[in-house]
């Protein structure tokens, strides 16, 4: 694979890669310094080699001449190293650039609108980055969102369950959880469908949404279960709104069926001050969830009474 790459940079890349080979300088502006040192020295040297070859009194003769040569030469050399380093700005900025995108995923904003092949270059690689990060932002969201209700999956709880935690931990604030289950949700799937059974998810999900605030994380953790966090809300408060969408569930039409046909089960926990992770929380209410469950269905089960 790597001599066919050789093959088909061809000559364009050939020169670059005998100076490449060079162990100083290493940078690749201190290359591009070095080949204009050379080639605005040739001048000077070929005419003094000429010059003392025709006449071996020269030097002596026109020192003077010489000198002003040389000074122009130093001069002039300088004013090249000055605008050389600033036209190969574009090749560092860019490098810059991809560099910072790799290590920290930061977006950069490259000049735009220039018109040369390093301003193609510019606009170039800052389109390809913003259609990269995009094409990454999207499949993080995707990798994270429940494709069917468009809400988050276990995968982004976990994560975003765990910095709520943390934080309630850290404030000494309260937290619960509320998981739920919606009741013999296969009878419904076998007797109407499976597209009506996501139909029910989805609307399940709506109304579930409703009734939430934006602070509340809210995910489908499994096929008919869902689970919520809520930051700063007492054991009471998350019993209440438990029992606000048990009733809601029962008492409305989800997906066009008969009020009573979609029903859920609700565990609520609140977190304990030494629970620091949230498998133990959530372990416990799915407890409570089954216990709702054995009990009748349709009802909120949590471990203090209200």
């Amino acid at each position: 694979m790597a001599s066919s790459s050789r093959e088909q940079d061809g000559q364009p890349m050939r020169i670059y890669r005998l100076f490449n080979k060079l162990k100083r300088p290493r940078s690749y502006a201190g290359r591009v310094l070095l080949i204009c040192f050379f080639g605005t020295h040739i001048p000077l040297i070929t005419f003094v080699i000429w010059a003392l070859v025709k006449n071996p009194a020269f030097g002596q003769e026109n020192w003077a001449d010489l000198l002003v040569l040389l000074l122009a030469t130093l001069a002039g050399t300088a004013i090249t190293f000055l605008l050389v380093h600033g036209m190969l700005a574009p090749v560092r900025v860019v490098s810059q650039a991809l560099g910072d995108y790799r290590q920290n995923k930061h977006l950069p904003a490259l000049p735009r609108g220039l018109t040369d092949e390093a301003g193609y270059m510019l606009d170039q690689v800052q389109e390809t980055l913003e259609e990269l990060d995009l094409t990454l932002n999207n499949l993080a969201r995707a990798a994270e969102t429940d494709p069917l209700t468009e809400i988050g999956n276990r995968r982004w709880l976990v994560s975003h369950a765990e910095e709520q935690i943390a934080r309630a931990q850290r404030t000494q604030t309260p937290l619960c959880a509320i998981l739920f289950d919606l009741d013999r949700f296969k009878a419904i799937n076998d007797r109407y469908g499976h597209a009506k059974g996501d139909a029910v998810l989805v609307g399940v999900t709506r109304f579930v949404k409703g009734e939430l605030r934006s602070s509340h994380l809210f995910a489908r953790t499994g096929g008919e279960e869902f689970c919520i966090i809520l930051p700063r809300t007492s054991l009471d408060e998350a019993f209440v709104l438990a029992e606000k969408m048990q009733k809601g569930l029962s008492g409305q039409s989800i997906a066009r069926l008969d009020p009573g046909v979609v029903t859920a089960s609700f565990g609520v926990v609140e977190r304990e001050p030494d629970e620091k992770d949230r498998s133990s929380l959530l372990r416990r209410a799915d407890d409570l969830l089954y216990q709702a469950k054995n009990d009748g269905r349709n009802q909120v089960a949590t471990s203090t009474l209200v």
